[in-house]
């Protein structure tokens, strides 16, 4: 099992992950931010027309290895 951290950010607010989580590999971080992401999705709706919402992973090493960013503009 290998430690990974996952970063949001909400518009302008940032949340850093101090904890980590261990899985067992790339593919199931990869996997928890996608989930991750979505659920942050259904959590918020936009504020006007424009949301920009994303998930980074990084590993134990502080190397990032995946960035799930969902954007909304509407006009």
């Amino acid at each position: 099992m290998a430690r990974y951290f996952f970063h949001t950010r909400d518009g302008e607010k940032a949340d850093i992950d101090d904890e980590g989580i261990d899985l067992p590999d790339d593919k199931a971080a990869t996997n928890a931010a996608k989930e991750l992401l979505s659920a942050m999705t259904t959590e918020k709706l936009p504020n006007g027309d424009h949301m920009a919402i994303s998930v980074t992973v990084l590993n134990a090493q502080g190397a990032e290895i995946y960035i799930a960013k969902l954007t909304l503009d509407g006009h």
